[in-house]
């Protein structure tokens, strides 16, 4: 019964830290991107990628932003800024040539 005890503990705990994981994509994102998280709750993504579209980068921004509003805020909706004359998602590039994307999580 003891040991039966400590397996259980053991199981309980091996599968409480397996929660607190990121998951990983399923495939390798064609492009590196990084999140930063404003004050206000804006989120900042950030894209390397010289030369390349939106429609090119869109996965390895929209990953970005799924993981964190999923694992903060519970739902993996984020309300990306628009580009009005594009009617897609606007972007802005900084001085070494990335593209920058703002969206917020859905509550």
């Amino acid at each position: 019964m003891r040991a039966g005890l400590i397996l259980m503990l053991v199981g309980a705990l091996a599968a409480t830290a397996a929660c607190n994981r990121r998951p990983a994509p399923e495939h390798a994102l064609p492009y590196k991107a990084g999140l930063k998280v404003q004050d206000d709750g804006l989120l900042l993504v950030s894209v390397k990628a010289p030369g390349a579209t939106v429609d090119m980068v869109r996965e390895s921004v929209r990953y970005q932003a799924t993981q964190h509003c999923l694992v903060n805020r519970g739902s993996s909706v984020a309300d990306w800024v628009m580009d009005p004359a594009t009617g897609d998602w606007a972007y802005t590039l900084d001085t070494a040539g990335n593209m920058n994307f703002q969206a917020r999580c859905r509550a």
